[in-house]
């Protein structure tokens, strides 16, 4: 099976097989058969300029996930549509701040949640610079819960280091390095989700 880029729309309202949540609970039993794995995508609500709508770092790891579901089966959680951030983000329109303490126990619970349900390997994928409080979250689990499970964490953009090169770094596409809401960001988006992105509205 191909990748599908660009997708032709998401999967989070439709039956599709890829969702937990649009599953029921006959359908679940059958696919953990199968496979037991489930990806939980973890994004924010934040700014990201004109040209990209408000939860681009949920989309965008939303978006990878259903592919990479497609192709091996695995399930997908509804994601987690509010983050974590640095104190520099304080007061900018849009962006809606959970505190670390609030997200950590929030995804604990939710690990805990998918281990009972029967998912006994969850990847943790995320799409917003909240590295420290995941972690964390996952120690926390470790801890209180002690059962056997593989928690993997991985961030986006260090799954696609290569395509994130500038020019000058021996990439093929960037004359700047990523940073947040930039063409490389907005680029990722554009492949991902074009239907939600405006180029007309992109400033330099």
């Amino acid at each position: 099976m191909k990748w599908e880029i660009p997708p032709k729309g998401g999967h989070m309202d439709l039956p599709t097989g890829i969702y937990f949540q649009n599953m029921s609970n006959a359908e679940v039993a059958e696919r953990l058969k199968k496979n037991d794995i489930i990806i939980i995508p973890v994004g924010s609500t934040e700014n990201h300029g004109p040209q990209a709508p408000y939860g681009e770092d949920t989309f965008l790891v939303t978006r990878l996930a259903e592919q990479v579901a497609l192709k091996t089966g695995c399930t997908v959680a509804q994601p987690i549509w509010y983050g974590s951030h640095p104190s520099h983000h304080l007061g900018m329109p849009g962006t809606i701040i959970i505190p670390e303490e609030t997200l950590a126990a929030y995804l604990r619970a939710i690990f805990a949640g998918f281990w009972n349900t029967g998912f006994r390997k969850m990847i943790i994928l995320n799409g917003h610079g909240q590295d420290y409080v995941i972690s964390m979250a996952m120690h926390q689990f470790g801890k209180k819960y002690q059962v056997a499970a593989i928690l993997l964490y991985l961030h986006w953009w260090f799954a696609c280091k290569e395509q994130l090169k500038t020019k000058e770094e021996g990439g093929t596409s960037f004359e700047t390095p990523f940073i947040h809401a930039d063409e490389v960001e907005t680029s990722f988006s554009m492949a991902l989700f074009p239907e939600m992105c405006d180029l007309s509205k992109a400033v330099d």
